[in-house]
Parts: structure tokens; sequence; C-alpha cells
């Protein structure tokens, strides 16, 4: 969140530099050749097209959420009229008439336009822009040398449906919190600052129409004690969960993680540090199977079941169902990431 004030203070000036320049080209070149009612009009629709520019560059930079980027966008707004305002009326001496005149929209005068494309670009683009791909930083090096795989050529790399049918049911029985209040989400980042590795997913509200989308709701975090469901729509975890996705000495493993990463960054900016993909892991070592149900048969001996995939994980009351499966995803990395540790499957850099 700091990061993402800085920012949003750094392109406030920007545009300040921006309106300056534009007004003195405009005076300069267009007043004494079209007139100063065209002139001003050209000048405004020039600034605006300029601050969608920057506005777009920041918001596809910092993806900020809506709300935080509405919330920017006022804030841009009430400094834009606090600067106009208090410096050319009080200090320079501007008559309070002639700065009003540039909002009388019935004259021709365009200025309230370049106040709403500070107050509404940046929440539009944070609606429309699609999720972030992950960093390179997220993304799995790839090796000029030739990999050697460390997995024996005895072990299977590949299950069918019907082999894992035969598996036994595992799910979660250990304990499991739901983090929805501060005074429990104090307690579970003690547990979670301790850990060496943590299992991790996130869950989305399914989308059932075309255009329809919707980011993370729930994060689910695996110990060695417990499983934590953060609930992101009943309680602010972006500062905890900003230290967590960062913090290089807590690895965070899963299966497809980068998705969850990049989904993650469109509600709270961050720099991913130890994230491992074990669908990644497996690949390495021959497995076109990655998948986290085929990768817990193949290597764990056991069957996850599907169970609530398609609920509404919006809801403040998550149900017994949802809690199981939720939990069982994120033990089930974390268990799959141990038993790859234990076969030295895992590269020095941690995945």
């Amino acid at each position: 969140m700091k990061r993402l004030l800085i920012f949003a203070s750094l392109i406030w000036f920007a545009f300040m530099a921006i309106a300056i320049a534009s007004g003195a080209l405009r005076e300069g070149l267009l007043t004494p050749r079209l007139g100063e009612l065209m002139a001003h009009q050209i000048g405004t629709v020039f600034v605006c097209l300029m601050f969608v520019g920057v506005v777009f560059f920041f918001v596809r930079r910092l993806r900020p959420t809506p709300g935080q980027a509405l919330a920017i966008g006022a804030g841009w707004t009430a400094m834009t009229v606090g600067f106009e305002f208090g410096v050319f009326h009080l200090i320079v001496g501007h008559p309070m008439s002639e700065l009003l005149a540039d909002y009388n929209l019935a004259a021709g005068r365009l200025w309230p336009l370049v106040l709403l494309t500070e107050l509404l670009a940046p929440w539009l683009f944070a609606r429309t822009l699609p999720p972030a791909t992950a960093s390179p930083a997220e993304q799995p090096v790839r090796k000029t040398h030739i990999h050697t795989s460390r997995l024996p050529e005895a072990f299977r790399r590949t299950i069918s449906r019907e082999e894992i049918a035969t598996l036994p049911v595992r799910r979660y029985t250990g304990e499991v919190w739901l983090v929805n209040t501060p005074q429990v989400l104090a307690e579970a980042m003690q547990d979670i600052r301790r850990e060496r590795v943590l299992g991790f997913d996130t869950e989305t509200r399914p989308a059932f129409r075309k255009g329809e989308s919707y980011l993370p709701c729930l994060v689910q975090i695996a110990t060695a004690n417990r499983v934590y469901l953060l609930q992101l729509e009943q309680l602010d975890c972006s500062r905890e969960m900003i230290e967590l996705m960062s913090n290089p000495r807590l690895i965070k493993t899963g299966v497809a993680i980068a998705g969850d990463v990049g989904q993650l960054k469109r509600l709270f900016p961050f720099d991913a540090a130890a994230v491992v993909d074990l669908g990644h892991i497996a690949k390495r070592h021959g497995n076109s199977q990655t998948g986290l149900r085929n990768l817990v048969a193949l290597f764990l001996g056991w069957r996850m079941t599907k169970g609530a995939k398609t609920t509404n994980w919006s809801t403040p009351q998550l149900t017994p169902t949802q809690i199981g499966y939720a939990a069982t995803d994120a033990w089930a990395s974390r268990e799959l990431y141990l038993c790859f540790e234990k076969m030295d499957l895992l590269e020095k850099s941690g995945g």
C-alpha cells in the first residue's frame, strides 16, 4: 500500500507538469491563431488524453483494486482543485471569478473534464484491465543445461482416472481456523511467521456468465499445526498478505500458483518471493500430469475429491464441505512439497 501511495503522489506531480506545459504551449501557439476559447478547448482535450495515458500506465503497473483506484482518483481531484485555488488565487492572485469561469460548461469551458478524468479513469482501468500475467521472477527459470531427473526411472509418471478412483480418499482432518476478525488474524500470523513451508491456495467466486469475473475472496494457508482460511471480503488482510507473499524466508507452495499470485496482485500490489510451483517441479522430472490431484495420487498414494469447487466462496458463512475442501487443497500442497523435498526433487533454489 505504501508503494502504491508513493507512485500515486508522483503521478499527480506528473499531471501538474503536463497541465502547466500544456498551458504554456496553448498560450504561445494556439491562442494567437485560434482564439482563446478554441485554444482552451483543444488544450483541455489534449490534457485529458495525456492524463488517460499516464493513468493507464499507473494502473497497469501497480494493479490497484477498483476501490483503491477510486480513492486515488478522488485524492488526485482534491489535490488539483486545492492546488488551483490555493496557488493561483491565494498566492498568484488570480480573481476567483476567473478561475470559476473555466468550470462553466455552458460557456464552452471544458476544464471539468480534466477533473472527471482524474477521478474516474483509474477506477475504469482497474475494472477493465485483464489480470496481470506472472512476472519473470514467478515463472519457471529456463535452464540452459540439460536437467537430469532425480526421479527413479521405475517411478510412475502418469496415472489414469480409473486408477485414481481405486485409491483411498483422504481429507484434511486437522484444525481449521476461519480468519475473519483482527484478533484471529494476529494469532494466525504468529503461527505462520514461525513456519518454513506453507501450503498455499486461493478460491474465487465462480462466474457463470460471459464476461463475468471475480477476484480471490479466500486464501488458504497450511502450516504444520493447522490450516487458516483468510476470508478477504470479511476482513482487510492486505498488510499481512503483502508481508507473507514478499517474505523470502517463507516458502509458499502450490500448483499453478503463479495464477493465484497474479490475481492477488490485483487486490494488493507486492513483490512475490519464495513461490514454488509443484507442477513445474514435477514437469522437470518427466511428469506430464501436473495437476494437484494427479500429483497427490502419484506421489502420496491417495485421492482428493472435487467437492465444493464451484460453490460461492464469497459467502460470510462457509459450509463444512467448503471448509474441508479448501483446507485439503492447501494441506495437500504442503504435504506434496515435503514429499518432493524428501525425494530430493527440489533444486537448491527451493524449487
